[in-house]
């Protein structure tokens, strides 16, 4: 069977690509962020770590969506080696703003009179950086997968990235959102084989990660019913 790639030595950098290169929806989302707590600090000091980790995790996730369809199997091939800023610095800063999101929420509910605003903001920065480190992961899973270099399977050329999806399709930027989001939520791997150690060590972070994040989400959820029903 002939293999499906596409020579990919002419395919052209688009206007998006020139604005927004790999890490750029980070780089906007932090600017949004500091812009918003800023502002916040300044007008309502009440809700502010809360809006900047909402503007930094919408921003974030718009800007991804908008990229999400460029992100073909050639242009990740093409592209794969693309790094503008240390991936470890910016899971660390989404981490740090994430846990200030988390405190922020538990602080609200434990108060003497929780404010349903501030608990509201709270929890919606919660919830919008779980979807936001999971967007994260996809597109680091994404670039990973095609930095390995193709190796020779009989006549057939394929991507040996640490990651096998089922089908003939070389697997593009949803195909790993898809992953992405399966091991967010149900913390398992689903139709994905896992093929390579690094790549079990990485997925291993983010197994441990989600489980983590979940169980805070759950309990955030009683806390709020209980908070805010006077229990």
């Amino acid at each position: 069977m002939a293999s499906k790639t596409k020579p990919v030595s002419h395919i052209k950098q688009s206007a998006l690509d020139r604005i927004m290169p790999r890490h750029a929806p980070f780089y906007f989302g932090v600017a949004a962020g500091l812009l918003a707590l800023a502002l916040s600090l300044w007008l309502i000091p009440k809700f502010a770590v809360a809006i900047g980790a909402i503007a930094l995790f919408v921003v974030y996730l718009v800007l991804g969506a908008i990229k999400l369809p460029e992100l073909t199997a050639d242009y990740l091939r093409e592209n794969a080696a693309d790094e503008d800023a240390p991936a470890g610095g910016i899971f660390l800063v989404t981490l740090i703003v994430v846990g200030a999101s988390i405190a922020t929420l538990f602080l609200a509910l434990n108060g003497e009179k929780p404010d349903g605003l501030e608990v509201a903001l709270s929890l919606g920065s919660v919830l919008l950086g779980w979807f936001t480190m999971q967007a994260m992961g996809a597109f680091h899973y994404a670039y990973e997968y095609y930095q390995v270099p193709e190796a020779s399977s009989g006549s057939k050329k394929k991507v040996e990235g640490g990651l096998d999806f089922p089908g003939e399709e070389e697997p593009d930027g949803t195909a790993f959102i898809y992953f992405s989001y399966t091991v967010g939520t149900s913390v398992a791997t689903s139709d994905t084989k896992v093929t390579s150690n690094a790549m079990r060590r990485r997925l291993t972070l983010h197994l441990v990660f989600s489980h983590l994040y979940n169980t805070i989400i759950l309990a955030a959820a009683v806390n709020v019913v209980m908070s805010l029903g006077g229990g």
